[in-house]
């Protein structure tokens, strides 16, 4: 559970540094969305790791959008999709297959949307900050 907690200090400082850097205008007075993208809820596991997550963002002053693929990669796709679409900050993805993000992620950097593997590689694009 430490590594974990370790993990979402890291995160937090990530995202607030990234938040920063970008605040603006009315953009300062709210953080944004941070879009959280995990594979399954098959797995208490992930279901730890997803509530956590938005836990110590909302404790932060996020705002989230937390969604579960169940494993189908055309669903996790389609909610990335959605989440760029809905115009969120930052996007903290678990991949089901790390391959398959690259179009949707260079929507995202086009955007200036933040993009965080977690616990799990994204490969075959720039796009992963």
């Amino acid at each position: 559970m430490s590594s974990l907690k370790t993990t979402l200090s890291a995160l937090a400082l990530a995202l607030a540094a990234t938040m920063a850097a970008t605040a603006t205008g009315a953009f300062a007075q709210s953080k944004g969305t941070v879009g959280i993208a995990m594979p399954t809820k098959s797995s208490a596991r992930w279901i730890d790791d997803g509530n956590n997550i938005v836990k110590t963002l909302k404790e932060r002053g996020y705002g989230t959008d937390l969604q579960y693929a169940e494993d189908d990669i055309p669903n996790q796709l389609s909610q990335v999709e959605n989440m760029v679409t809905k115009g969120a900050k930052v996007l903290v993805i678990a991949a089901i297959d790390g391959t398959t993000l690259s179009d949707v992620l260079k929507q995202a950097k086009a955007k200036g949307i933040t993009v965080i593997a977690y616990d799990r590689l994204i490969r075959d694009t720039p796009n992963v900050d």
